[in-house]
């Protein structure tokens, strides 16, 4: 942890400190322990992390995690809960004893408590330092991500060949062995696929016709031919916590014109984007090719209509997290895990989203991404 360590002797700081449950990244990504229920993390300045646990999560937190690990017990809680009658209270002068008086702490500590821990210790909010460090991957975490951007390949795959082996009835409708073809029946084939690799979908999208139109519409119902369908995938291995994401859209028979030529488009436009991608780069150089790329072809966006999002962002132990390919996008740096998402939506003509993932290296950008791209199944 030598970029946290480095903060705390900039700022003349003891320990920085941490309470909260493992669904915050951050602690996650500190402790390496997996918990519902709010523990805390201590760093010294100098010397190992260590855990502050339950004692029925000792055990657990000794084998999961690389740092010490002591119960609330052993540091003496019982003791001053008897003391000060106020379970907040008496956490934050267990910390105190633990950690020292001048405490560096994220600014994602609730509220409630760090108002308790600043009225017996002298604390500094950080902000950003343990989600800068996230942002350059490990081998072990890019091995992690790329396994999980298989189990989303396979089920992608899946769901494609489901909407593949349908047929269309006298409606439009999609129907597969005389049961419509829905939204919520794609996902269900994603999900299904997913589980035995203990990988989670949530919030999947399934959109078709107008409701591609809207980037974050998760699609409900019957789909269509001759319609895009985008599928938009970002599942999590719940053992790891790692995230990939990978959009793809397709249509059962041909759509029209307008929307082939605007498939066509972004997907140029996506791998523009993967060429320019490297270390040095700028986020912000690489969204901004793509939008001048996409009025030149005459795809102008105003309003809710045109290219209305980010090209692209990190993703690791969140789905979103930096660094950011957006109008403000940063330099981009070795190991930082992202996605190129370029996508063109029009009300009453459709969407086209396609997206990649990989990760930026030394020479440029190795992706991870494997699945092919063909708009008509």
């Amino acid at each position: 942890m030598r970029d946290l360590a480095n903060v705390l002797a900039d700022r003349s700081v003891d320990t920085y400190v941490a309470y909260d449950s493992s669904s915050n990244a951050d602690m996650r990504y500190l402790a390496g322990f997996l918990a519902s229920d709010p523990y805390i993390y201590i760093y010294p300045r100098e010397g190992r992390a260590t855990l502050v646990v339950s004692s029925m999560e000792e055990q657990r937190a000794r084998k999961e995690s690389s740092c010490d690990v002591i119960t609330r017990s052993a540091a003496g809680l019982p003791n001053l809960l008897k003391e000060y009658q106020d379970p907040e209270l008496a956490t934050a002068q267990m910390i105190c004893s633990l950690a020292g008086r001048k405490i560096l702490v994220p600014a994602s500590m609730p509220v409630g408590f760090a108002q308790t821990l600043m009225g017996v210790a002298e604390v500094i909010v950080d902000r950003g330092t343990v989600a800068a460090m996230r942002r350059v991957k490990t081998p072990e975490e890019i091995s992690l991500m790329r396994e999980v951007q298989q189990r989303t390949e396979e089920a992608a795959r899946a769901a494609v060949n489901l909407i593949r082996r349908s047929e269309i009835d006298e409606h439009g409708c999609l129907v597969y062995e005389d049961t419509p073809v829905t939204s919520e029946s794609v996902r269900n084939v994603i999900a299904a696929v997913l589980q035995p690799w203990n990988c989670e979908e949530r919030d999947t999208i399934v959109s078709c016709g107008a409701d591609t139109t809207m980037p974050h519409c998760l699609g409900a119902g019957t789909l269509y031919a001759h319609q895009p369908i985008v599928m938009d995938m970002f599942p999590r291995n719940l053992a790891t916590g790692y995230f990939a994401d990978m959009t793809r859209t397709v249509s059962k028979g041909a759509p029209s014109e307008e929307i082939v030529r605007i498939y066509d488009t972004v997907h140029a436009a996506k791998e523009m984007a993967v060429e320019m991608l490297g270390p040095g780069v700028l986020g912000a150089d690489v969204h901004n090719a793509v939008a001048a790329f996409f009025t030149e072809q005459g795809y102008k966006t105003a309003g809710a209509s045109g290219f209305i999002h980010n090209l692209g962002h990190g993703i690791g132990l969140e789905i979103h997290e930096g660094p950011s390919l957006s109008p403000t996008g940063g330099a981009l740096e070795p190991g930082n895990v992202v996605t190129i998402e370029p996508g063109l939506y029009y009300p009453g003509v459709g969407g086209i989203r396609l997206e990649d993932m990989g990760v930026i290296t030394e020479n440029g950008f190795d992706r991870f991404t494997n699945f092919e791209e063909q708009l008509v199944v």
